[in-house]
């Protein structure tokens, strides 16, 4: 034998002859009048050692290859190139033959239907199975129809006499390459592998599609290739995160799987670290992933490098992915390149249009009509995906997507790839914008949020929010900064008020990047409170104090009064997380004279806001109440809905402390249905988190309850587990103070552990200190007092933290 261990080798003897043209390895072929039915063992490769992940499709295929009216007469399995098909339709093969179902009947055709020499006809398929199944050359009729029929003659015989086939068909590119081989009744089975889900009129089949392993098998399959090459390779056991990482990098695809394991046995000095570094790089990633001697690339995935070849020759990752663009028709190669401008893990096919489209914005709907097409032949080529099916979302495996990248720069000028961009671009800031009106975060003009409801733009804002916060970086990385910025802008807002901390955080730092590049030391200092904002929500204190610090100066510097006026409203909020009251009043008071010099209405209701709170927790109830409904109707008048919804939650604290409970719970009502209604449900929640604390303060501990497990249980909806051990902070304070000391101790530790690592060290201190009373009444002093400690030790480093600006030099009172 040579070349990899799956090729198969004939023996020519008398007047034999041997060919290579369609089936995997040498086959022989008897001369006129003479031969038997050579045994299937000559066509059949042998199975993999081992097919990890796969158990489950197995399994299908073996079912659907059984008898009677479970099984299917055509199986197709389809998937992208390298995904392991041929692997699993000959281990297939190998366990039905093992079942005994088929005898020595199963015939393994390769049609090398991507091969850039040519690919096997459908005739050319038939009249070798016609040969496979004992037809001299001269009984073969001359043409195709007539061969046909004496191929589905042959079969109904055999199955006549209770003898089943199996033909497995490799590598078809077209419905044309097997329809011949369709079996005439169920008895036998046709299995076929492609790149392509094989449909067509008058082609019946059931299609197994093949996706990338999962995490866990792929990290096995990497493994096992060192292994095998080298037992005692130390590097499986000593470096299990970067083969994991590495899995990952290569998509889950088992051909880029089997190259990078290729790599590493061919080089048993190389760390894996090492590799997984080098296939980071996503600019030469498929270039690494490109090894020499492993197969023809022309063919079946499953099998050494990317097929059954009979040939010594390099193969990669890149070189399977060339066959199958060069199948393409021009639209659809355009559309498969043109699909990287959007960035993100997805694209909808709305989003698409923006890009492709070049024409009249009227003509947009039927554009997204007629792209559907070209978008779902390129999903049956297992080139694009959509997930879920029928959503008109489209997803690219990462390593495909790699390789669209490279084809569309060089086609960048043929596809008009700038404009597309911008058109895309201009799209996205255009969308957000009309959705920041819609949802209430902005005020409505009549041109951008006419006929728009808030529950489709929340659905879409959900859905598209990956692609979003992606091309803020998308448009920083192509030099269009003006536009990064605007959408920075724009989106920052959204992703605030409905609580997206870690997407906010990303949009801001990269929108402190941008100004710093621009060198606009306004920019910068604007730029810098968007991001201590962001931090101030993430409870990340000490960063924020810092770049306030920095703002500050600039602001001073160079006498931008909003940008000072925006510290100070962002330094007010600080000193109030750190619970120190009378430092945020006075920086709060500094904001609010500051714009309302400006006539800044929108930032002088929310410094109203964060000043009414502040003189409330200072003992001056009705300063407060009276601040309190001055914000509301300012962000009333703005048209700011989501913040006039939010802030009045602390409004509606405030009357219920100054004894106006029933106009406290209209209030809340009121906010609660505004947000509801704008598809905030964790502000919502936070509602009623906020009546359950009235009510808890009013020693009504069992109403309490009730309220707070009802917001508990919209976090738990939100998917929110910092919110959700809030919840559960407040639930406890309620068991405890009703004698429900298990209870309370349970339902701490479970908020103990869902704020830790949060952040968040206010209300994990509160859950700490709930934890540690709870044991002390239990008469486990011991164990309280490591809580206790650890909920004084947290909440004194919160209210110690320097700001470092010099407004407040004034220690903090105790």
């Amino acid at each position: 034998m040579t070349g990899n261990r799956w090729q198969q080798r004939a023996r020519a003897e008398g007047d034999a002859r041997i060919t290579q043209i369609a089936v995997a390895g040498d086959y022989v072929t008897h001369a006129p009048g003479s031969g038997p039915l050579p045994p299937a063992s000559l066509g059949l490769p042998a199975a993999p050692v081992a097919l990890v992940g796969r158990d489950g499709a197995v399994g299908e295929l073996t079912h659907l290859l059984g008898r009677g009216e479970r099984g299917a007469p055509v199986t197709v399995v389809a998937g992208l190139p390298g995904v392991g098909k041929s692997a699993l339709a000959v281990t297939t093969a190998h366990r039905a033959v093992a079942q005994g179902w088929f005898g020595d009947r199963v015939f393994f055709l390769r049609l090398h239907g991507y091969a850039p020499n040519g690919a096997v006809s459908g005739p050319q398929a038939v009249r070798e199975m016609l040969r496979y199944l004992g037809i001299r050359d001269t009984d073969v009729p001359p043409s195709p129809d007539g061969q046909v029929t004496l191929y589905r003659a042959r079969l109904a015989a055999l199955a006549g006499a209770g003898q089943r086939v199996l033909i497995v068909a490799d590598d078809a590119a077209s419905v044309s390459q097997v329809q011949g081989l369709v079996p005439p009744d169920g008895t036998h089975r046709l299995l076929v592998t492609s790149r392509h889900r094989l449909v067509a009129p008058g082609f019946t089949a059931r299609v197994v599609v093949l996706d990338e392993l999962a995490a866990e098998p792929a990290a096995e399959l990497l493994a096992g290739a060192l292994l095998q090459t080298w037992p005692q390779d130390p590097r499986p056991a000593r470096e299990p995160e970067a083969l994991g990482r590495i899995a990952e990098l290569c998509g889950r695809l088992p051909l880029a799987l089997t190259v990078a394991g290729a790599l590493l046995a061919g080089d048993p000095g190389l760390a894996a670290g090492e590799l997984a570094r080098e296939l980071a790089r996503a600019r030469t990633r498929l270039e690494t992933l490109h090894v020499g001697g492993l197969g023809d690339g022309s063919g079946g995935d499953g099998f050494g490098g990317d097929g059954f070849g009979d040939g010594e020759v390099p193969v990669g990752v890149r070189a399977a992915f060339d066959l199958s663009y060069a199948r393409l028709p021009a639209d659809q190669a355009r559309i498969f390149r043109l699909l990287t401008v959007v960035p993100g893990p997805d694209c909808s096919t709305l989003c698409l249009c923006a890009v492709v489209h070049e024409g009249d914005p009227e003509e947009l709907e039927s554009t997204v009509a007629g792209l559907r097409r070209p978008l779902a032949a390129l999903a049956r080529a297992s080139l694009l995906t959509e997930h879920p099916v029928g959503s008109g979302r489209w997803r690219m495996h990462d390593l495909i997507r790699l390789y669209a990248l490279e084809r569309g720069a060089e086609h960048a000028d043929e596809d008009g790839r700038e404009a597309a961009v911008d058109r895309f671009l201009e799209t996205v800031v255009f969308a957000v914008e009309a959705a920041q009106q819609a949802l209430g975060v902005a005020p409505v003009t009549a041109e951008l949020a006419s006929g728009l409801t808030v529950e489709p733009v929340r659905k879409w804002f959900e859905d598209e929010r990956a692609m979003l916060v992606n091309a803020v970086g998308f448009a920083a990385d192509s030099g269009r900064t003006r536009m990064a910025l605007r959408l920075c802008d724009r989106l920052g807002s959204v992703l605030q008020v409905y609580r997206y901390e870690q997407d906010m955080l990303v949009v801001a730092r990269t929108g402190l990047e941008l100004a710093r590049r621009s060198g606009n030391r306004g920019a910068v200092a604007m730029a810098l409170c968007n991001l201590s904002s962001a931090l101030l929500n993430g409870h990340y204190l000490e960063e924020a104090a810092g770049h306030l610090a920095e703002a500050l100066a600039l602001a001073e510097e160079t006498g931008d009064r909003k940008a000072q006026g925006v510290v100070q409203r962002l330094l007010g909020d600080a000193y109030r997380y750190m619970d120190r009251y009378e430092d945020a009043r006075a920086a709060l008071e500094g904001a609010l004279v500051i714009f309302r010099e400006l006539g800044l209405r929108n930032e002088e209701g929310m410094t109203l806001a964060g000043l009414g709170h502040s003189l409330g927790v200072l003992g001056r109830p009705d300063e407060s109440l009276a601040v309190l409904r001055e914000a509301v109707d300012v962000l009333r008048e703005t048209g700011d809905r989501h913040r006039e919804a939010t802030f009045s939650a602390a409004l509606a604290s405030a009357l219920w402390r100054a004894g106006h409970r029933e106009e406290s719970l209209a209030v809340r009502k009121r906010a609660r249905a505004v947000l509801i209604e704008l598809g905030n449900g964790i502000a919502a929640a936070d509602s009623l988190l906020g009546l359950g604390d009235s009510l808890f303060a009013a020693e009504l501990p069992e109403e309490a309850l009730t309220h707070y497990e009802e917001a508990l249980a919209q976090y738990e909806e939100a998917g929110e587990p910092k919110y959700r051990g809030i919840a559960l902070g407040r639930l406890g304070l309620c068991h405890h103070a009703a004698g429900r000391l298990e209870e309370a101790l349970a339902v701490f530790r479970e908020a103990c552990a869902l704020l830790a690592g949060t952040r968040d060290r206010t209300n994990e201190a509160l859950a700490l200190m709930g934890l540690g009373a709870t044991l002390t009444d239990l008469g486990r002093e011991a164990e309280a007092a490591d809580f206790l400690g650890r909920a004084q030790e947290m909440y004194d480093s919160v209210r110690d933290t320097d700001t470092g600006t010099g407004l407040a030099d004034d220690p903090p009172s105790r």
